[in-house]
């Protein structure tokens, strides 16, 4: 019998294991831009309104070529950055669900979104990610977050962070790729 896949939607999860990535220098990065309001977008209304800058830095160099390498490695596709940003939530606080595809532009959109946990309090949220598996619409996929941990998934796949359940401000950084 012959098989064919003629869709799937694949997800990465894994931990920054070979090397020491500098997380508290990314995550005080973000803090500065978020005490100084460096958004993405100053429209209120636009998803990146609570998307903060982050400036270069060798830790964030550094942990981008181990995501491109790694994939390439283990998955012998070569991921390109488009963007990345940082987002901080405080106790209580959730993120909006969103995806990083412009419909209207889906040739410039990216591939892949990946979520990198800089800093987060034990058992304080999730990544929900919604999907449907040509059967049933609306299914959710929850994943415990936790320190130093990337999750990669395609960029359609709409997603958002669950509230922050802890006392402390939980810290990540999102970078958008395309793949060759």
């Amino acid at each position: 019998m012959l098989k064919k896949v003629l869709s799937e939607i694949d997800l990465y999860i894994d931990t920054v294991h070979v090397i020491k990535i500098d997380r508290a220098k990314i995550k005080n990065d973000i803090l500065n831009s978020f005490a100084f309001s460096k958004r993405l977008s100053k429209n209120k209304k636009d998803y990146s309104y609570q998307d903060f800058e982050v400036p270069f830095s060798k830790p964030l160099e550094r942990l981008r070529d181990y995501i491109r390498d790694h994939f390439v490695g283990d998955y012998e596709r070569t991921l390109i950055l488009k963007k990345d940003w940082g987002n901080i939530y405080n106790p209580y606080e959730s993120s909006v669900t969103r995806h990083q595809v412009d419909l209207v532009d889906l040739r410039n959109s990216p591939d892949y979104t990946c979520i990198y946990v800089l800093d987060v309090a034990k058992d304080s949220c999730e990544l929900v990610i919604e999907y449907n598996d040509n059967r049933r619409k609306n299914k959710t996929l929850h994943i415990a977050l936790k320190d130093n941990q990337f999750i990669i998934f395609p960029s359609t796949q709409r997603y958002f962070i669950s509230q922050n359940k802890s006392k402390q401000m939980n810290v990540f950084l999102t970078m958008a790729y395309e793949y060759m």
